[in-house]
């Protein structure tokens, strides 16, 4: 089973329009704030925002397919363009984050869930990519519930 795995936040097109809009798809206005003390999890570049940067809070629905899982909920994001994420593995600010994986079919139906421990995220990941009919896994806040990430396999 491929284990290439590609770490993916919220889509450049829908950044793009968020910013140039200046709402989210869900009728938000981007209202820029200055991270005070940093650790927001930007969804943009799938970094902690440092203290002074300006960031955003919009709602972003993750699941492409509709469905029951297909919810909105509140993203960080920078509020000018920044960086895509880093594509050399799992993201770096997140390794060390306890987290919950959620995998998901391909008509994105939940097909189980994991709490990660910090530091066992990737490896949990692979683990749930050699069920063959695991198609994504959004990566998630243990304590909020917050989408931060969606994983699927390259190729």
């Amino acid at each position: 089973m491929n284990t290439e795995l590609s770490y993916e936040g919220v889509p450049t097109s829908e950044l793009d329009r968020i910013r140039c809009n200046s709402y989210d798809d869900f009728g938000n206005a981007v209202v820029s704030r200055t991270s005070e003390e940093g650790g927001e999890p930007l969804r943009c570049c799938l970094t902690l925002a440092r203290a002074g940067e300006q960031i955003t809070l919009v709602a972003h629905r993750p699941m492409t397919v509709g469905g029951p899982y297909a919810e909105v909920g509140p993203v960080f994001v920078h509020v000018a363009d920044c960086p895509a994420p880093v594509a050399d593995g799992f993201p770096f600010d997140y390794r060390d984050r306890q987290a919950v994986l959620r995998p998901y079919d391909v008509a994105g139906q939940m097909l189980d869930g994991v709490v990660a421990e910090p530091g066992t995220s990737e490896t949990e990941l692979k683990r749930l990519f050699e069920d063959p009919a695991v198609d994504t896994v959004q990566v998630r806040n243990v304590v909020a519930g917050c989408w931060n990430f969606t994983v699927r396999r390259q190729g």
